[in-house]
């Protein structure tokens, strides 16, 4: 009992640090600018008006130091402050997101708040649910069995989710909730609530898609080709619905060259280039101390839950783990940007699972 009551205190200290450290010290990251536009362009302002809105609310949100910071440190910056036209340009990398904007628009609905606020308080009500399922999830676990899920939280970068303005936490929240779905097997749900996770980062699709063929594991081949079809279907009518300018102008201008008008902007496939730069952002990642953690974290889980699953131990949610931290190096392959930001949403759900094996959970998850 004095265990558990111990527990709980920890729980609440560690949601209002959380809270505290997030609210007070939020990163107004150069992407709630463009989320900022997507949102008012959605709601039918006029290029100029979003523009306008976009910028004065900003300077009203920060210090004047910030606001310079953001809207004029680099040509790039400078350009978009100074043409509507050039941030216009960039929205179909930020409305590619629909479920983001549109819940960005329903919490400015209901509360009052502008977009950064509301952007904000998105992310950091999204990390303080998943620090209270992974508490819930190890409470009622024996001894110190159930303080596993505070070193858990913090391996998972929650505070940096938290103070993020942008799609990455709640994309998070509801890709473990899938897998929570998932793990015990309530796969129509789980698949679900992963095909709305597209419509708030649709590169999620890699996560989704390899999650979708677990079934194959039973000999089930219906449910895979179904979730192959609609992940598939939904990633296309994104895409197509906003004009995206595809992979290739998105990587070049993201990892190559910044471009500042995406309009026009078609270059031709080169892959010298993407070797060069998938061979030098890995390097990056091996060298530097920041970003290797999670790196390194998802290869063991890699290893480990493959070790597992060959000895046939809880088979389940090590291929659950196994195939999240495998979608995080496809991830990695495909668009090699080093933050840790843009895979948590995957590793989270996959230090999750992999969590699981601490607990003895075989006969409810490897039954089927």
């Amino acid at each position: 009992m004095i265990l558990r009551a111990l527990n709980i205190t920890f729980l609440l200290i560690i949601l209002s640090f959380f809270y505290q450290k997030a609210n007070t010290g939020n990163f107004y990251n150069w992407d709630a600018i463009a989320y900022t536009m997507a949102v008012q362009l959605d709601e039918g302002k006029s290029t100029d008006e979003a523009h306008e809105y976009t910028y004065k609310t900003l300077k009203n949100e920060v210090d004047p130091g910030l606001f310079q910071t953001l809207c004029c440190t680099g040509k790039y910056r400078q350009d978009q402050f100074d043409s509507p036209g050039n941030l216009k340009s960039m929205m179909p990398m930020y409305a590619l997101k629909p479920g983001y904007i549109a819940l960005i628009k329903v919490v400015k609905l209901f509360t009052g708040l502008n977009e950064y606020q509301s952007m904000k308080y998105i992310s950091i009500f999204s990390t303080l649910i998943m620090t209270l399922l992974f508490f819930i999830t190890f409470f009622f676990q024996k001894n110190f069995l159930q303080f596993i899920w505070i070193p858990l939280v913090f391996f998972s970068q929650f505070l940096f989710l938290a103070k993020l303005m942008t799609p990455d936490a709640i994309t998070a929240l509801l890709f473990l909730i899938s897998v929570m779905f998932l793990v015990k097997n309530k796969l129509y749900t789980s698949y679900l609530l992963m095909a709305l996770t597209l419509s708030f980062r649709p590169d999620m699709i890699v996560a989704a898609g390899l999650a979708g063929l677990l079934p194959l594991i039973n000999k089930d081949f219906r449910m895979p080709i179904f979730n192959s079809i609609i992940f598939l279907s939904i990633y296309f009518l994104i895409s197509a619905s906003i004009s995206h300018n595809g992979w290739w102008s998105h990587f070049y201008t993201s990892l190559v060259s910044t471009q500042s008008n995406l309009n026009l902007f078609d270059p031709s496939f080169d892959l010298n280039k993407y070797f060069e730069i998938l061979i030098g952002n890995t390097l990056w990642v091996l060298n530097d101390i920041n970003y290797i953690v999670w790196f390194s974290l998802t290869f063991i889980i890699i290893f480990m839950s493959a070790y597992f699953v060959l000895e046939e131990k809880s088979q389940w949610i090590n291929l659950i783990a196994l195939s999240l931290s495998v979608a995080i190096i496809i991830k990695f392959i495909i668009f090699p940007k080093v933050d840790s930001r843009v895979y948590l949403a995957i590793l989270v759900p996959a230090i999750y699972a992999f969590s699981l094996n601490s607990l003895n959970l075989r006969e409810r998850i490897d039954s089927k």
